[in-house]
């Protein structure tokens, strides 16, 4: 059975979703910032063909606890879709050809940031 400390790199990402997690939660309670145009980015995540549902819920891939070692641009981030959108700070894992986004510190070509420039 692996342990935590043969696993490191699922130890940051357990952190990374919880950290998401709370974020969300505060933010359905006011707290924090919420996307301006997160209906829009809620939209398109609605017509991905990695969008999965669960309990009613939509979610960006499996939910993050049922596939822990993903790859975002092919499984999704595991997040729900709302909540994703709903988050500055986040981006689509894949462009709008369905390939990996790139991300970098002056540009991104994922789907939100094409749809915030007219190109999507």
């Amino acid at each position: 059975m692996p342990t935590l400390t043969a696993a490191p790199h699922r130890v940051r990402r357990l952190t990374a979703a919880l950290y998401r997690f709370g974020s969300a939660r505060l933010r359905r309670v006011g707290v924090g910032e919420t996307h301006p145009d997160w209906q829009k980015r809620a939209e398109i995540c609605e017509y991905c063909p990695m969008r999965a549902i669960r309990c009613g819920v939509s979610y960006c891939g499996k939910p993050f606890l049922q596939l822990i070692d993903r790859d975002p641009s092919i499984d999704g981030c595991g997040c729900p879709c709302h909540d994703k959108a709903k988050s500055p700070s986040e981006h689509c894992p894949i462009d709008r050809r369905g390939q990996p986004a790139r991300h970098s510190a002056s540009d991104c070509s994922c789907k939100w940031c094409n749809l915030r420039s007219g190109q999507f």
